[in-house]
């Protein structure tokens, strides 16, 4: 099977087509699962302390809590990760950017930003949840929202 990647400006940047004869479905099926499905981690349930996996789109953001990140799910959700706030900073840019000392949220969940002092933003995730950004941040993330 050959595979072609052909870019495009004139598709949107949250489209991906697959093209492929209806003999390759299978295949095409089973990218597109793939694909949709995403990276995953592995945080814990503190309730009944056992692991899980989420995909990471579904991540809304994450909070340090000492030597532990507290993480928040768009299902409103939370769970605990074993990692320090600054390990979680590479998780991948297309989802995740850093606004403070203490929190890392999901760009993507973005919908408002507002004007705050001292120089900072206010952004206001999906679920109505504030956060502020502190002013060394406010420009990567007014440059990341293409302000």
């Amino acid at each position: 099977m050959k595979i072609n990647i052909l870019l495009d400006k004139l598709i949107n940047k949250e489209d991906l087509i697959i093209q492929t004869n209806p003999i390759n479905s299978e295949v095409a099926e089973s990218l597109k699962k793939h694909l949709e499905n995403g990276l995953k981690i592995t945080v814990i349930n503190a309730t009944n302390d056992r692991k899980i996996q989420v995909n990471i789109n579904s991540i809304l953001a994450f909070q340090s809590e000492g030597h532990m990140c507290c993480v928040k799910m768009k299902s409103g959700e939370l769970y605990l990760i074993n990692k320090r706030l600054k390990e979680l900073e590479n998780l991948d840019e297309k989802y995740f950017v850093k606004i403070n000392n203490t929190t890392i949220v999901n760009i993507n969940e973005i919908k408002e930003f507002s004007s705050a002092s001292n120089a900072r933003l206010e952004v206001f995730l999906s679920d109505k949840s504030s956060y502020f950004v502190n002013r060394h941040y406010v420009k990567i993330i007014k440059e990341r929202l293409a302000c």
